[in-house]
């Protein structure tokens, strides 16, 4: 089975727990890409589950317009694991999709209670949509007859990565050198993130 997930790199935040964090992905995707296409499709519906968990928890933590945007994430992530959920009943016969043993997901027990969590889970979630991509690639690459479904999947995956970057950039710009931003409660927050409805990617 061919190396694929590693022919892409991340550009994220460089602290010192957003690299362990990827240094725990790289083992993860080693990992899957040793596995048969069932283990990994099953691993990516798992992933999708966990990832619409994620963001549900997300939203429930945020004000109503960032609050709308993770539950429009998570809704997406369901979508998601729909459709593979019907990929592997046509594939294998059902749904009881099997989730690899000793392979865990992307980290998402962030603690958010204030802006600088929100920001680091958020950055989180970078990661973990890099990772998905990576995965859907790799599948369209080992399950060719279905890679219409894959790059789609993956295409997705690309534009919530960017959204979501988007965002994060727009919370590092208002709240640089602003400790009171920073370390205030993200319910305090939410009254001026309603101000801001289109942040954009810094070119």
């Amino acid at each position: 089975m061919r190396r694929l997930f590693f022919s892409q790199t991340y550009n994220l935040n460089t602290s010192t727990q957003n690299i362990k964090m990827v240094m725990q992905v790289e083992d993860v995707l080693d990992k899957l890409a040793q596995l048969s296409p069932k283990e990994i499709l099953g691993y990516a519906i798992a992933s999708e589950e966990d990832a619409k968990q994620f963001y549900e928890a997300l939203a429930s933590k945020s004000g109503e317009v960032l609050g709308e945007f993770f539950r429009d994430l998570s809704k997406a992530e369901e979508k998601h694991k729909v459709i593979l959920l019907k990929l592997h009943e046509s594939l294998f016969g059902d749904t009881n999709y099997i989730v690899p043993e000793g392979i865990p997901f992307a980290e998402t027990s962030v603690n958010v209670d204030t802006v600088a969590n929100l920001i680091e889970a958020m950055r989180v979630a970078l990661i973990n949509e890099k990772t998905a991509e990576r995965i859907y690639s790799h599948l369209s690459e080992i399950l060719p007859e279905h890679r219409g479904i894959f790059s789609f999947l993956a295409a997705q995956e690309r534009a919530h990565y960017a959204s979501i970057r988007s965002h994060v950039e727009y919370l590092e710009d208002v709240t640089q050198g602003q400790p009171e931003y920073v370390n205030a409660p993200v319910e305090f927050f939410g009254a001026q993130l309603e101000l801001y409805l289109g942040p954009r990617t810094r070119k």
